[in-house]
């Protein structure tokens, strides 16, 4: 999971917004707004939540698991294989924002 997690950051989108939603498209939280709401609410007390580290965002996932009755290894396999999907989407969307401010 450590080299998906530094494509994120790469990324610019290891902020608490980035990992819930690599989180909702690895369906380890679903879009119900309670659901996000726990997720968000294990790193509520990251020191930058512009910039969580690999550690931090470890320590959230245990106790997201914890509180789900879910397994954490489970949780970081399920992220390992939906992160190149989720980078994927995150440069698609990045290429088309440059190329419509280049049209401009």
């Amino acid at each position: 999971m450590e080299p998906q997690f530094e494509k994120l950051i790469k990324a610019g989108k290891n902020s608490i917004d980035g990992v819930i939603q690599w989180m909702k498209d690895a369906k380890i939280i679903d879009g119900v707004k309670l659901t996000e709401e726990k997720a968000r609410d294990v790193f509520k007390d990251v020191t930058d939540p512009n910039n969580i580290n690999i550690d931090t965002f470890k320590e959230g996932l245990t106790k997201l698991a914890t509180q789900q009755q879910q397994n954490f290894e489970e949780f970081t396999k399920t992220l390992t294989t939906e992160a190149p999907r989720f980078l994927e989407a995150l440069q698609a969307g990045a290429s088309a924002f440059k190329n419509a401010l280049s049209r401009k």
